[in-house]
């Protein structure tokens, strides 16, 4: 029996205000406050401890405890039920801003970058929800994230002037991370 769809939002319906975001203007604002990981895959990532330190910023590579926090945030959202947030210092990129501990100096992740030097299929160690980013899976159903780039500068995933693209094509990709393996988006969301 096939895996039944989440509920769609509208809001993956609505026309994007732009293309997707591009790394290198938006600096990865999303990452400013981390992000939640469920603590399945936080114990996956520090198993694979030896292949995410040589893509990690040197204040952080050499101790994995300062890789996640401390505090945990029960949810149905995560398949563990149990969530622990990514740490938060000085971004490597000396601009003296906050960001999560695996964004690189070049705005890149960390838990991407091993990923895809170790073979590992998308999204391999990166969070599902930085994955997603702007699609966001939450309460049973998947929507569009305006509310991070209403408190994040920079961390809208729209940029590049106006479009008459639909959100669902602009981030089919994300999109399709939310959805049961095989499932296709429907063209309207009634």
């Amino acid at each position: 029996m096939a895996e039944p769809l989440p509920k769609l939002d509208k809001s993956l319906w609505r026309t994007a205000r732009g293309e997707r975001c591009e790394l290198h203007v938006c600096g990865g604002a999303c990452c400013v406050n981390g992000i939640w990981v469920d603590l399945r895959h936080v114990q996956r990532v520090l198993d694979a401890a030896e292949t995410v330190r040589p893509f990690m910023a040197p204040d952080y590579a050499d101790n994995e405890d300062l890789w996640f926090g401390d505090e945990t945030l029960e949810t149905a959202d995560f398949a563990s039920g149990i969530g622990l947030p990514t740490a938060v210092g000085p971004r490597a990129d000396g601009s003296g801003r906050q960001g999560c501990v695996f964004v690189r100096a070049d705005h890149k992740c960390a838990l991407q970058m091993a990923s895809e030097a170790a073979g590992l299929p998308w999204p391999g160690l990166k969070p599902f929800d930085c994955a997603t980013y702007p699609i966001l899976r939450s309460d049973g159903a998947v929507q569009v994230d305006y509310e991070s780039a209403k408190h994040h500068p920079g961390a809208d995933c729209q940029q590049g002037g106006p479009t008459q693209r639909r959100m669902r094509d602009v981030f089919a990709e994300e999109i399709a991370l939310c959805m049961p393996p095989g499932a296709a988006l429907p063209d309207d969301p009634n």
